[in-house]
């Protein structure tokens, strides 16, 4: 059987209302108390209430949304404009970014496979693919990696941090291990393991004021001990 009580809120007030009216009209005839047809009319009216005021907190709501979607949307856009006009100031400086809390471009990653542990041995910056030998990986991470006379991070930076991944560039940000942070460019990764094993490092600057700036384009190797 269908309930007599209807399903939304306007028509269950508009029910309780017609309901309460018949009930004090008629309650006392079919032994209702006056203390519980006023009991009645007091739910009735609290209920009647509590629906218009919510009506009107959800408008309300709706258009405190509004506006504040509006004026975000507009300093927003404004902020982007103003970024971009210091993006392009030619004495803006990455010290001066990373305060305003803007972008600063990721280091650049060159790997070398010919280190050793106890030496380091100049080499081909790049592998993507091949065997090289190694015992030890060594990242440099620097605007500039491979020209070692124009190898320092950027002002307003303390160094940059170097992650790598067994396997290549994995699925889950959760793959990546954090070697340290490197504070003077390069870093060396000691690689266990007797089989070919590949490795993805990726870098990304670290501030003064120890935020992380984005990373750069991963680099894979394929490493054999």
């Amino acid at each position: 059987m269908p309930d007599y009580i209807p399903r939304d809120d306007p028509s269950k007030i508009l029910w309780l209302t017609n309901f309460s009216a018949w009930l004090t009209a008629n309650g006392a005839g079919h032994g209702f108390t006056p203390a519980e047809i006023t009991a009645f009319s007091t739910a009735a009216g609290d209920a009647s209430t509590a629906v218009t005021n919510n009506v009107t907190a959800q408008a309300a709501a709706k258009s405190a949304t509004a506006a504040k979607n509006t004026a975000l949307g507009a300093a927003i856009d404004l902020a982007r404009a103003d970024a971009q006009r210091l993006q392009n100031d030619p004495n803006m400086t990455d010290e001066e970014r990373a305060d305003a809390g803007l972008t600063i471009a990721p280091p650049l990653l060159v790997l070398d496979f010919s280190v050793r542990p106890a030496l380091w041995h100049k080499a081909p910056a790049s592998a993507n693919g091949g065997l090289p030998k190694a015992d030890a990986m060594r990242a440099a991470s620097t605007p500039n990696p491979s020209d070692e006379r124009e190898n320092g991070r950027p002002s307003g930076t303390i160094g940059c941090q170097v992650q790598y991944a067994h396997g290549g560039i994995p699925a889950e940000e959760s793959a990546w291990t954090a070697l340290e942070i490197d504070t003077e460019s390069p870093i060396i990764h000691t690689i266990p393991g007797t089989t070919p094993t590949t490795y993805a490092y990726r870098a990304r600057y670290v501030g003064k004021n120890l935020k992380m700036g984005p990373f750069g384009d991963p680099a894979v190797c394929t490493v054999s001990v």
